[in-house]
């Protein structure tokens, strides 16, 4: 951009569901600075989207790389005309289009878009990633030699200690314990010096942030090593991310603190089924034997990538008493091996979930509660809404109770405690049965939507002359948006939607639509195929 390189976001950072894959780089608070390509290449894809990246482009280099910019306002003019012929020839905002070389080229320094707030993005900013264009890896843009002032060496909020099953435990707790720390400058402690009591198979993690000069935004951290007694016992760098195991996120951080609040804690071990392929240097997965009467020392090494460290030292007391009680097991249902393929077939509840879904044995409990208000069936609590999944499974409950007027109208909905919100997973009725499929644990119930989107008129008008646009405001309720139709007399027209304001505008453009009377048709439908339809008239 033509304006100073400086950071919202780095790679590698705890994002919901992944790391991190590029850079977010800051635009002044404003959309439409101009963006220009790193190096000579052609645009080998465009795509848009009203969710993830939004306006998004991406450019093919010689290299071997392929450079990618997100969360776009707009292509430049001939980028943009080449975009818009093909959302009119497909009759749809979004479109994902794979071009050739010869079709799009473009010079190092060539103005190939606007940096905006498109998609998913939480403000204006520009979403920059480095590909390897044949394994489609992302790279940290970081190793390029883009520079960015950091003097400042990696934040460390708390040390968490974590027995990692039944027989392990920490201070007679057998969930993860935090201890605080203190200090700063590179050379950090604990807030509590005493060492922590432990027993059984332990582990480690370690909350912590990377600040930039002049910068406000926390960012992610580079590299961690753990040494225990002096012999390093895990190790991580980000380097490279793979986008077909970077939803592991979860089995990499704790995961019920990241959803309850967003830490960027990172676990210094591996769960069996995690595919990440970040570590280095681990011993036994990074999990600890304590069943001695010794203090050991332990000591976190963590650095950003313009090699800035901190350490953390601190102690723990082995013990070889059990001390304590195992968990009791009599609500188990079924015992689940990660690595195998698993199903549990209830009087309401079926579950079938491939292998190599979980990331570690879980043991299935399903927890039936009353009915919540608009619910059509109980709610069941499968296992644990801090269990994560890296798989899509399926999940099915008995629905011969409803009326068969309402049967296409279910859908199996999702409680997320954390956000108190319901969400939709979709379905369809079978033989007495829904059937959806999720990527998550916790509790399900069934509920019918019959109700139809809402389309609500923002600055529609029939004098529409001097302007440049007009938006509605479009949502539902429950299955969500499925299909938006725009249609100007009769013919489809391209409408931007952002699905995260619930806007759809028009933009107005005398190569797609003459001055003069015209109708205007919107229709929405959901995902249970309700439909609400908005007519009117303009002149432009």
């Amino acid at each position: 951009m033509d304006i100073p390189l400086q950071l919202s976001g780095s790679f590698g950072e705890l994002r919901t569901n992944h790391f991190h894959a590029g850079l977010d780089i800051k635009t002044q608070q404003k959309e439409g600075q101009v963006i220009r390509s790193v190096a000579d290449g052609y645009v080998s894809r465009i795509k848009i989207s009203p969710v993830g990246y939004g306006y998004a482009l991406y450019i093919t280099h010689p290299n071997g790389y392929t450079s990618v910019y997100g969360h776009l306002r707009k292509y430049a003019p001939a980028i943009d005309a080449y975009a818009k012929a093909k959302q009119y020839e497909q009759q749809s905002f979004s479109v994902d289009l794979f071009l050739q070389p010869q079709e799009l080229p473009v010079s190092k320094g060539q103005l190939v878009a606007y940096s905006g707030n498109s998609g998913s993005s939480g403000g204006p900013h520009l979403h920059f990633e480095i590909r390897e264009t044949l394994s489609e890896k992302v790279v940290n843009p970081l190793l390029f030699g883009f520079k960015v002032k950091d003097k400042i060496p990696p934040l460390v909020n708390s040390i968490w200690i974590v027995p990692m099953n039944d027989s392990a435990w920490v201070n007679a707790s057998q969930i993860p314990v935090a201890y605080e720390t203190k200090g700063s400058s590179g050379a950090v402690g604990l807030n509590n010096p005493k060492p922590a009591l432990v027993h059984g198979d332990i582990a480690f993690a370690v909350h912590t942030t990377d600040m930039l000069d002049g910068n406000t935004n926390r960012c992610g951290i580079y590299s961690i090593e753990l040494f225990v007694d002096s012999v390093q016992v895990y190790g991580q760098r980000m380097d490279r991310l793979d986008f077909t195991t970077n939803r592991a996120m979860n089995a990499h951080t704790i995961y019920e603190r990241f959803k309850k609040n967003k830490s960027s804690i990172h676990g210094s071990y591996r769960l069996p089924g995690n595919p990440l392929d970040i570590y280095e240097n681990l011993v036994n997965d990074g999990v600890l034997s304590f069943r001695d009467d010794k203090i050991h020392n332990c000591e976190y090494v963590l650095m950003d990538i313009m090699g800035n460290k901190s350490s953390v030292k601190f102690k723990v007391q082995s013990t070889a008493k059990h001390g304590v009680a195992p968990k009791s097991k009599s609500d188990i249902l079924a015992h689940w091996n990660w690595e195998e393929d698993n199903t549990y077939i209830g009087s309401e509840v079926k579950i079938s979930m491939g292998a190599f879904t979980l990331y570690e044995d879980l043991d299935i409990t399903i927890k039936k509660t009353a009915k919540r208000e608009g619910a059509a069936s109980p709610n069941y609590l499968v296992a644990s809404t801090y269990e994560p999944v890296h798989n899509a499974y399926f999940i099915e409950l008995k629905a011969d109770h409803l009326k068969p007027n309402v049967r296409d109208k279910a859908v199996i909905v999702r409680y997320d405690p954390d956000k108190d919100k319901l969400i939709s997973e979709g379905g369809e009725y079978n033989e007495g049965w829904v059937c959806a499929e999720t990527m998550y644990l916790g509790n399900f119930m069934l509920m019918v939507d019959t109700v139809r989107p809402y389309i609500g008129s923002i600055d529609f008008g029939l004098n529409l002359k001097g302007k440049s646009q007009f938006t509605f405001k479009v949502s539902d309720g429950l299955s969500g948006i499925d299909q938006i139709i725009p249609k100007i007399d009769d013919k489809w027209v391209l409408m931007e939607y952002d699905a995260k304001s619930s806007r759809i505008t028009y933009y107005f453009d005398i190569a797609y639509l003459e001055h003069g009377r015209h109708t205007f048709e919107l229709t929405v439908i959901d995902g249970r195929k309700n439909a609400r339809t908005f007519k009117g008239t303009f002149d432009w």
